[in-house]
């Protein structure tokens, strides 16, 4: 439908007036009616944050295979006698969360445990780094995303492991509903080298995606992120500024009948009373 600039509006309706004291009645009406000719303008709102994790508190993590002080994240040694090297974690959706892991208040970056680890650097954090033992590394972040829709998982992937190892260590993301079951695979989240080269740690890997439509409204999600066990000795890559949102409930503006909430414009009509629009 053709809209139209509220000075048209009233140039057709002083036209189709004719009297004068018509049309001097309708100048006289309070212009900010026409507003009500327009649908009401609902302003974007804030997403719902439904995680945001950064460890820059290393007090959350005091005691290895603890993770009472972290709220709804929780990491795993991810053991599976099935495998060996070079694993892909993208095809490994199985739970692999038997063994709760992390290794507690690291500060060299250059220790050759596999699983899970909280570093005290300048910039704290926890990290994933496969191993014969710890063949798929993870961590599963749980929330609550009941009447939300738009699921967006973000963090960033470090670098942190400054040593002569040179691995090529993939990381990936999946998904799950409830407690128990196979995970599905992210393949736009999936990194297949997270790591930069023998000595250096500075490369960082940002991941921004949004989940596919059938995790919508689930109110036990879980959202794991893992490394698998690469072939020679594998690299520390730290998992950081894990931030999961939802955009809030879509709020229409439709009869009230239907019983869905509805924004209201209020103006003045040209006899002078008020009204109000919904």
């Amino acid at each position: 439908m053709r809209s139209f600039a509220p000075s048209v509006l009233v140039s057709l309706a002083l036209f189709g007036c004719e009297g004068s004291s018509e049309r001097s009645g309708l100048v006289a009406a309070d212009v900010s009616a026409l507003a009500l000719l327009q649908p009401p303008v609902v302003e974007d709102q804030p997403n719902v944050v439904l995680r945001a994790q950064d460890w820059s508190d290393i007090g959350q993590i005091t005691g290895t295979d603890d993770w009472s002080g972290v709220t709804g994240i929780v990491g795993y040694l991810g053991d599976d006698t099935t495998t060996t090297s070079t694993i892909d974690p993208s095809t490994k959706v199985a739970p692999l969360d038997t063994s709760i892991d992390v290794i507690a208040n690291q500060t060299a970056t250059t220790i050759t445990n596999g699983g899970v680890a909280e570093f005290h650097l300048a910039n704290p954090t926890v990290a994933l780094q496969g191993s014969g033992t710890a063949d798929a590394a993870n961590l599963v972040a749980t929330v609550d995303a009941t009447g939300l829709s738009g699921i967006r998982v973000q963090y960033t992937l470090r670098d942190i492991d400054g040593s002569a190892d040179n691995a090529i260590q993939p990381i990936a993301l999946h998904w799950r509903i409830g407690a128990s079951g196979d995970y599905t695979n992210v393949p736009e989240a999936f990194v297949a080298d997270a790591s930069e080269g023998p000595s250096l740690a500075t490369l960082e890997i940002p991941i921004d995606v949004t989940l596919p439509a059938a995790v919508e409204g689930a109110s036990d999600l879980r959202i794991r992120v893992l490394t698998g066990n690469a072939s020679g000795s594998d690299e520390w890559i730290g998992v950081d500024d894990l931030r999961i949102t939802a955009a809030n409930p879509a709020t229409a503006a439709e009869d009230s009948a239907v019983g869905t909430p509805v924004y209201t414009a209020v103006g003045t009509d040209p006899e002078g009373g008020g009204l109000t629009w919904a």
